[in-house]
């Protein structure tokens, strides 16, 4: 329709035209974690161990890091500060990690140099791995974020 319209609502499901907002309240996600968009100094793959520092916000993490910023999200079921200019960053849930090296399911993954987490690693933490392999050569884990 045309015109001055008033807030319209169906089932948890709200669109006010005079903002242009359409909001609605989940309590399921597709999805399995919750990410905020910070600036990177480049372009990481999903995976990507990150932390504070570099020419922007985040860096790729490394085995002297201190703290951890987080993972380079594939698919966050809620994503905070989405209209910012950046890389979503996973701060908790399960994502997919890169991890370098062979890993047991429960065994906790370390950032190391790169970006990426090892089994093997002394680094700080930053998951629980919820797969096993085998696979020495760096591949993605799902991991239940501990950063």
């Amino acid at each position: 329709a045309t015109g001055t319209q008033g807030i319209e609502t169906d089932t948890n499901l709200t669109y006010n035209p005079s903002t242009n907002v359409l909001s609605t309240t989940a309590s399921a996600a597709q999805y399995a974690d919750l990410a905020e968009i910070y600036a990177a100094d480049v372009d990481y793959s999903p995976g990507t161990v990150v932390m504070i520092g570099g020419t922007a916000e985040i860096t790729a993490a490394n085995a002297a890091a201190q703290y951890l910023a987080g993972v380079i999200s594939t698919a966050p079921a809620y994503l905070m500060n989405s209209s910012a200019e950046g890389e979503a960053v996973a701060l908790v849930g399960r994502v997919p990690v890169r991890v370098l090296g062979a890993v047991n399911k429960g065994q906790a993954v370390f950032a190391a140099d790169g970006g990426v987490a090892t089994a093997d690693a002394t680094g700080p933490i930053v998951g629980i791995a919820l797969e096993s392999s085998s696979n020495t050569a760096e591949k993605l884990i799902e991991c239940l974020l501990k950063v």
